[in-house]
């Protein structure tokens, strides 16, 4: 909070990244909703669900583009002002008669929109490493990240009661988005200069060579695996994500037949479950001066591997609904902890000039394990039971667990805040 109040020009990037956010919550539950009232809904919700993921494995590309791009003040705006049109356009053509190649087309509209999200944001990396002192890195990420995640909360759930309330006007609501997308773009422009003058500084600083996508991707790959801990960091991503991608899916189907762990019924459940996470995440990286403060990294990942490994013991053994909620909140807070921190160390260590490519890189690297996760045990509960999910997803986190001690020991954290 200190560096937003004190920091003018984080404080003028963050609020046009906060207004980007909210279009992007906003419109994310509606158009699932507007997917679910199709005559061919089972397809449409399924597809929409697919496409929200898509432009992040194209994170290292837009990257990789937006290090190389001159002018990126001009292209911040511009990108903004392109979600303003995407969503202008999305708000004409929602109005014509459903058909699948109509809806295929407004998942095209949405996939645009998310990435030239992504390359604007990809843009804002080296003004953050300019304006922020490596001190304070932290704490500006963890109060980025926590607004972002609060914004999610709050904006998720008032779309799903504003389309309501707007007696299901999904184009009057694609127009409400796109202001938003035009309100991000106009701080920026309103505070042109000094961000301009600011890139002007940062190109004086930094030296700009031809390279192509190939060759600075094999050279940020290089950085990664001539760095202990950051490969050590980016092989636990890919476990923790392999595990708890599906983690969700998972309650939901256990939910279902097990009334004892319900709060009151199944809706409230399933949200209290969304939520549990989402606050915890929320107060970990609001939080900055807490007790974790002081805790090597590797240790909070540990951490998060002991809740992993709790969390099938509460729901088959103990079968406790407030353990449940307790252990999805302390993974939240755990993660909001973590993410922050690596933000801030990848921001401070790699070259201006290649930070959006490498923050896409890493970005990718970690989802890595989502799909195989979502295959094991997913795909476990569907074709056997839950109950056999669960128990491979507790060993799973057990050993993972043991191999993080293990790893604990052997990896300095140069990230640990004294």
């Amino acid at each position: 909070m200190n560096v937003y109040l004190k920091n003018k020009g984080y404080r003028f990037l963050t609020n046009a990244s906060l207004l980007n956010a909210i279009g992007n919550s906003l419109y994310n539950i509606v158009f699932i909703v507007y997917a679910s009232t199709l005559p061919f809904n089972t397809l449409a919700v399924s597809l929409a669900s697919i496409t929200i993921f898509i432009p992040s494995f194209f994170q290292p590309f837009i990257g990789h583009f937006a290090d190389k791009t001159k002018n990126k003040t001009k292209w911040i705006i511009g990108a903004r002002i392109g979600q303003f049109l995407l969503f202008l356009l999305l708000a004409k053509v929602i109005l014509i008669e459903p058909s699948l190649p109509l809806f295929l087309l407004l998942l095209i509209i949405n996939v645009l929109g998310d990435c030239l999200g992504t390359f604007s944001g990809s843009l804002q990396l080296p003004f953050f490493k300019q304006l922020i002192s490596e001190e304070d890195l932290t704490e500006a990420m963890g109060f980025q990240s926590g607004l972002n995640t609060l914004i999610q909360l709050i904006f998720q759930g008032l779309g799903a009661f504003a389309i309501v309330k707007l007696n299901y006007n999904f184009s009057l609501f694609g127009l409400i988005n796109a202001i938003t997308f035009l309100l991000a773009a106009l701080i920026i422009v309103i505070h042109y200069n000094f961000i301009s003058s600011l890139e002007q500084q940062m190109i004086s600083q930094t030296e700009q060579k031809k390279t192509t996508f190939i060759s600075d991707f094999k050279e940020t790959m290089t950085i990664f695996l001539n760095n202990p801990f950051l490969k050590m960091i980016i092989f636990f991503a890919v476990l923790i994500n392999l595990l708890f991608s599906s983690a969700e899916g998972l309650l939901n189907i256990s939910l279902l037949d097990r009334q004892i762990l319900w709060f009151g019924n199944l809706p409230n459940t399933i949200a209290l479950v969304s939520i549990s996470t989402s606050v915890g995440l929320l107060l970990g990286s609001l939080l900055t001066m807490d007790f974790f403060k002081h805790i090597k990294s590797l240790t909070i990942i540990s951490l998060i591997l002991i809740n992993a490994c709790l969390l099938p013991f509460s729901l088959i053994v103990i079968q406790s609904k407030w353990l449940m909620a307790l252990l999805l909140f302390s993974f939240g807070y755990l993660l909001g902890k973590i993410n922050p921190r690596l933000s801030a160390y990848l921001i401070s260590e790699v070259p201006t000039e290649k930070l959006g490519l490498t923050s896409g890189i890493f970005n990718v690297l970690a989802m890595a394990g989502a799909p195989l996760g979502q295959l094991i045990f997913l795909g476990t509960a569907n074709l056997i039971n839950d109950l056999l999910s669960w128990l491979i997803f507790g060993a799973l986190s057990f050993l993972f667990f043991i191999y993080a001690v293990l790893g604990n020991n052997k990896v300095s954290d140069p990230i640990t805040i004294n």
